[in-house]
C-alpha cells in the first residue's frame, strides 16, 4: 500500500559498461524490469547512432517476418507460442561465454533468407501455374461452348430459310454507312452464328433456313465468314453486345453461352462468372475493331478450330483431349507445389513466435544501445532512472555479466551527484488497482511523490457510482458482469496470445474488478434506498403503522390513510433496521421524501470529499515541506472551507438529530392556556411568544428551518436566522462569515508577499528575478534536499495566485453544486425504472393474460436492459468519472508528472 500512496523511490544512476558486455547487460536489465534509460546523444539523429546498423538489420528480418506471416495466415494456420529459446540453438552458454549478438543476427538473417526464397520460389511458380492453368480451363470452356454453337448450326441449318440477326433486331438494322460498308446481314436471309479461333478461320454460312441459327455448306466462294471465340465476365455482356453492334454498325453476328460455374480469372486468380462468345464478321477493319473491344472489356480470345472445315472436326476433338490431359497433369502439380508451401509454412508457424521475440528483443536492446555514449574507446556510458529497491540487484547483474566475461571490474553503476532532472513516477499495482490506476492516469500522471489519488479512487467512485445508480436488482446485473469477465479471463488471456489483442475488449476485462466494485455499491446503495427494480422489499416490520394493515406489512390501505409510528418516537421500535422505511415507497409524499433526503446526503458526501482534497494538498505540502503552500494556501483553503461548507453539512446532521415533535410542542399553546414553560397565551399569538426556547427569528427555534433559504441568507443577509435551530445561530454564523472572508485576502496575497519578502532578504543584485521554489525530495537517505527552481516576476506570481484564489472560491460553491448530480441521477435511475414497471409489467398483470405477460416481459426486460443497463449505466459512470477529475482531484493534484517506462523485454512479443 506504500507503493500506491506515494510513488516508488526512485534514484538517477549511471553506468559504465565494457561494449563487449554491453549487449549482455542491457538484455539482463531488460529482463529486471526496473531502468529507464535516458538519452545522452540528443543531437544525433537515428541515422547517426552507433548501432543504427543492427537496428536496420533488424527491420529487415522483421520485413522478412511481415512476409513469412501474411504467408502463413493466407494457408490460416495457427501461429505456435513456445518458449524455446533460439539463442540456446546458435550459441553457448551465457555463464561460460557472451552471447554474440551479431552471430545471432547473422544465422537468422541466412535462416530466414533461405526460407524467404524459398516461399518465393514457390510462389512465383504456383503463380505461373495457376495462370497457365486458369487459361486452359477458358480454352477448354471455349472449346466444348465452340463445338456446341457449331454443332447446333450444323443441325439445324436445313430447318428454315429466313433468320433474324439478334443485334440488328435489337438496335435496329443499320443503313449502308457513309464508308461504303454494306452491314453483315442487311436483310432476314442473312446467315449468322459459328466458330473459329484468333487465327481468323473461315466458314459458308447458309442463305437459307437461318432461323433456327443453322449453318449449310454452299458453293465455294460465294461468300466467306472469319469468327473469333473468347471468354467475358458475365456482367459485361450487354455493355460489349452492343459495343460490337455500335462500333461495327451491326456488321458483326454474336452468340454467348454460359458457363455454368464460376471459374477462376487467368490475370485476377478471383473465381467469377463467365459466358463464351463466338463473333462473325467479314471484314479486316471489322476485325482489328473486335480486338480493341476485346482488349478493353478484359475478354481473352481462344484459337477454336472450325469444325464443319474439312479435317477440323477431328482436330477439334484431339484438341479437346490434349486441353483435357493437360488439365489433368496441371491440377497434380498444383496440387503439389500447395502441399511443399503448406509444408514449409507448418514449419515456419511453429518457430515464428521466438523469432519473432529474438527480432524484438535485439531491435529494442540495440535502440537502448544507441542511447549510450562512448566517452572512452572501448567503453559505454549510460544514464537513467532506476527503482531504489532494485538498485543493489542491478548492480549485482553488471557485476556478474563482466565476471562471466573475464571482464572483471569493467563496470560501474553509480548514483549520479545532486542535482538530477526530475523523476518519474512509478507505482506498484496489480489486477485489482490497476484499472483504477489507469483511471487516474487518464487524467495525468502524478508528480514524484505526490498523492496518489488512485487510492481513493477505488473506494469512492465505485460508492459514488452506487449512490446514483442505487438498486438492488440492476446493480446485481452488474455484478454478475464483473464475476463473468473474472471467470472468462484465463480463457480471454489464452486467445490473446494466439490470436492477438483486441484493444476494447482487452480494456473490458481490466476493468473487471472494477464493475465487481461497482455493482457491489449498488447493491448496497440499493438495500439503503430500499429499491429492487423499483420495488421496495419488506424484509423488516415496518416502523409504521396504516389502517387496514396487517402486522405492518400485508393488507390494503384506501387513499389519504394516515401511517402512525408503532412505537414511540426515537425508540427501537420506530426504526426501521436498516436503509429506507417500505412504508414510504406507497406514501403520497415518497417523492417529497427521497428528493430531500438524496438531496442532502449528495451534499454531504460532496462536502466530505472536497474537504479530504484539500487536506490532501496540506499533506503534499509538509511532505515536501513547502511552508508557503502549506500555512498561506492549505489554512486559508480549509478554513474557508470549514466555515462556509461544513458548517452547511453540520446545519443538515443538526436538522436530523433534532427531535422536531418535541421542539414543536415546546411551541404550542395546552388546552389549560398555557406553554409548555408554563407561561400564559392564547392560539392567537405568535410561535416566537410561544417557544419555550427563545432562540430568536420567526419561530424561536420551535419549528424545522428550510435549509436552503437558512444557507442563502447566511451570505444575502448575515446575522439574521428566521428559524434558528440553536441558541446564538445568528452570530456563529456572522462569525464564520467573517472569517471565511478574512481567509480569502490571505489566500489572494499571502503566499506572493511572503515571496517578495524572502527575495528581498537574500544577497543578491536588485535585478535578479523572484524566483519561487519547489522542494521535492529525491532520495529518502540523502542529507541534501534538492530543489527544482521556477522563476517568475512578482506580478506573475500575483496573477497565478489570483487565478488560483478566484478558481478555488468559485470553485468550491459549484462544486458543491455539482455534487447534487448524485441525487438528481438517482432521481432520474429511480422513477425511470417506476415507469417501466407500472406501464408495461404493472399493466400486463392487471390484464391476466399470460401471452399478454410474456410479451410484457419481453418488453420490459429488452428495455431495462438497453436503457438502464447500458445507457444509464454508461451516463452515471461517466458523471462520476466527472466528480473524481474535477471536484476532488483539482483541490490538490497537479497531474503533471511523467510515467515511468523501465526497458522491458518481458512484453515484446505482445507489442
Amino acid at each position: 500500500m506504500g507503493s500506491w500512496w506515494r510513488s516508488r523511490d526512485m534514484k538517477y544512476v549511471s553506468l559504465i559498461l565494457s561494449e563487449d558486455a554491453a549487449h549482455e547487460c542491457v538484455h539482463n536489465l531488460g529482463e529486471l524490469s526496473a531502468l529507464q534509460f535516458t538519452d545522452l546523444n540528443p543531437e544525433q539523429t537515428a541515422f547517426q547512432r552507433r548501432y543504427v546498423n543492427y537496428v536496420k538489420r533488424c527491420d529487415e528480418l522483421e520485413r522478412k517476418l511481415r512476409f513469412i506471416l501474411k504467408e502463413i495466415e493466407a494457408f490460416g494456420l495457427q501461429i505456435s507460442s513456445t518458449s524455446h529459446t533460439y539463442e540456446m540453438e546458435t550459441t553457448t552458454s551465457k555463464t561460460t561465454a557472451s552471447r554474440s549478438s551479431a552471430l545471432l543476427l547473422d544465422t537468422l538473417e541466412a535462416e530466414l533468407e533461405e526460407y524467404e526464397t524459398q516461399l518465393l520460389e514457390l510462389n512465383t511458380y504456383s503463380n505461373e501455374l495457376t495462370h497457365k492453368y486458369n487459361e486452359k480451363v477458358e480454352f477448354q470452356e471455349c472449346l466444348e461452348k465452340g463445338r456446341k454453337f457449331l454443332a447446333a448450326e450444323a443441325d439445324g441449318a436445313s430447318s428454315k430459310l429466313d433468320t433474324v440477326n439478334p443485334l440488328s433486331s435489337a438496335y435496329g438494322a443499320p443503313a449502308i454507312s457513309e464508308d461504303g460498308m454494306q452491314p453483315l446481314l442487311a436483310d432476314a436471309s442473312r446467315g449468322h452464328s459459328g466458330a473459329s479461333s484468333v487465327v481468323h478461320r473461315t466458314l459458308v454460312p447458309s442463305c437459307s433456313g437461318l432461323a433456327s441459327g443453322g449453318f449449310k455448306h454452299v458453293i465455294e466462294g460465294e461468300m466467306k465468314f472469319s469468327s473469333t471465340v473468347g471468354i467475358l465476365k458475365a456482367d459485361e455482356k450487354s455493355r460489349f453486345e452492343r459495343m460490337l453492334f455500335r462500333s461495327t454498325r451491326g456488321n458483326c453476328f454474336a452468340r454467348f453461352a454460359e458457363v455454368e460455374r464460376p471459374i477462376a480469372d487467368a490475370a485476377t486468380g478471383r473465381p467469377e462468372f463467365k459466358i463464351v462468345f463466338i463473333v462473325f464478321f467479314k471484314s479486316e477493319v471489322i476485325s482489328a475493331i473486335i480486338n480493341k473491344i476485346c482488349d478493353a472489356f478484359g475478354a481473352r480470345q481462344y484459337p477454336v478450330p472450325d469444325h464443319l472445315t474439312l479435317g477440323n472436326a477431328s482436330q477439334l476433338g484431339l484438341i479437346v483431349r490434349e486441353t483435357t490431359s493437360e488439365l489433368a497433369d496441371a491440377r497434380e502439380v498444383l496440387l503439389k507445389n500447395r502441399e511443399l508451401r503448406l509444408a514449409l509454412c507448418s514449419r515456419l508457424a511453429r518457430r515464428y513466435s521466438e523469432w519473432k521475440a529474438v527480432v524484438l528483443r535485439e531491435k529494442a536492446i540495440y535502440h537502448v544501445l544507441n542511447l549510450f555514449r562512448a566517452d572512452v574507446s572501448g567503453m559505454l556510458r549510460g544514464e537513467g532512472w532506476i527503482v531504489a529497491s532494485a538498485e543493489v540487484d542491478a548492480r549485482t547483474l553488471i557485476s556478474q555479466t563482466h565476471a562471466a566475461m573475464d571482464l572483471a571490474g569493467a563496470s560501474m553503476l553509480s548514483q549520479v551527484p545532486l542535482p538530477w532532472p526530475v523523476p518519474p513516477t512509478s507505482f506498484d499495482v496489480n489486477e485489482f488497482t490497476y484499472a483504477f490506476q489507469e483511471f487516474v492516469d487518464t487524467y495525468g500522471v502524478p508528480r514524484y511523490k505526490e498523492i496518489n489519488p488512485a487510492l481513493f479512487t477505488a473506494v469512492t467512485f465505485p460508492f459514488l457510482f452506487g449512490m446514483m445508480y442505487g438498486d438492488i436488482g440492476h446493480g446485481a446485473c452488474i455484478l454478475l458482469g464483473g464475476i463473468y469477465l473474472l471467470i472468462t479471463h484465463p480463457a480471454y488471456r489464452r486467445c490473446v496470445s494466439s490470436a492477438g489483442e483486441n484493444e476494447m475488449l482487452g480494456g473490458v476485462y481490466a476493468s473487471r474488478y472494477m464493475l465487481i466494485t461497482m455493482g457491489l455499491c449498488a447493491i448496497y446503495v440499493g438495500f439503503v434506498y430500499n429499491d429492487c427494480f423499483s420495488l421496495a422489499l419488506a424484509l423488516f416490520d415496518s416502523g409504521y403503522l396504516w389502517e387496514g394493515s396487517k402486522g405492518s406489512v400485508a393488507g390494503s390501505v384506501d387513499g389519504g390513510a394516515e401511517a402512525n409510528l408503532s412505537a414511540p418516537y426515537g425508540s427501537t421500535g420506530s426504526i426501521y433496521p436498516f436503509g429506507v422505511d417500505p412504508a414510504w415507497h406507497i406514501s403520497s409524499n415518497e417523492l417529497l421524501f427521497f428528493n430531500s433526503m438524496k438531496m442532502k446526503t449528495a451534499v454531504i458526501f460532496g462536502v466530505v470529499q472536497m474537504t479530504g482534497g484539500i487536506f490532501l494538498k496540506g499533506l503534499n505540502a509538509l511532505y515536501f515541506g513547502d511552508r508557503a503552500v502549506f500555512w498561506l494556501e492549505f489554512m486559508p483553503m480549509i478554513i474557508f472551507d470549514f466555515c462556509l461548507f461544513v458548517y452547511m453539512a453540520v446545519l443538515i446532521f443538526t436538522k436530523w438529530a433534532i427531535n422536531w415533535d418535541r421542539r414543536q410542542l415546546m411551541g404550542s399553546c395546552g388546552i389549560d392556556g398555557l406553554t409548555f414553560d408554563q407561561r400564559p397565551c392564547s392560539d392567537g399569538d405568535s410561535l416566537k411568544h410561544k417557544c419555550a426556547l427563545n432562540f430568536g427569528g420567526e419561530t424561536g427555534g420551535c419549528a424545522p428551518p428550510n435549509l436552503i433559504n437558512q444557507l442563502i441568507n447566511i451570505a444575502l443577509n448575515p446575522g439574521v436566522v428566521d428559524e434558528p435551530m440553536y441558541s446564538g445561530q445568528g452570530s456563529a454564523q456572522s462569525a464564520l462569515l467573517a472569517i471565511a472572508f478574512l481567509s480569502v485576502p490571505v489566500l489572494l496575497l499571502g503566499k506572493p508577499v511572503y515571496i517578495y519578502f524572502q527575495h528581498a532578504s537574500q544577497p543578491a543584485s536588485a535585478s535578479q528575478p523572484i524566483s519561487t521554489q519547489i522542494e521535492m525530495d529525491q532520495d529518502s537517505t540523502s542529507s541534501e534536499d534538492p530543489k527544482s527552481k521556477e522563476v517568475h516576476s512578482f506580478s506573475e506570481v500575483l496573477i497565478h495566485q489570483c487565478i488560483e484564489t478566484i478558481e478555488f472560491v468559485l470553485g468550491m460553491v459549484s462544486n458543491t453544486a455539482s455534487y447534487l448530480r448524485l441525487w438528481a441521477l438517482s432521481l432520474a435511475h429511480t422513477e425511470l425504472a417506476q415507469v417501466f414497471w407500472e406501464k408495461i409489467m404493472r399493466t400486463a398483470i392487471n390484464a391476466n393474460s399470460i401471452f399478454f405477460v410474456f410479451v410484457a416481459y419481453s418488453t420490459f426486460a429488452v428495455v431495462t436492459a438497453a436503457v438502464l443497463l447500458a445507457m444509464d449505466l454508461l451516463e452515471c459512470f461517466l458523471h462520476a468519472l466527472r466528480l473524481h477529475w474535477v471536484e476532488f482531484q483539482n483541490k490538490f493534484y497537479k497531474a503533471d508528472g511523467t510515467r515511468f517506462t523501465p526497458f522491458t523485454l518481458g512484453q515484446l512479443s505482445d507489442k
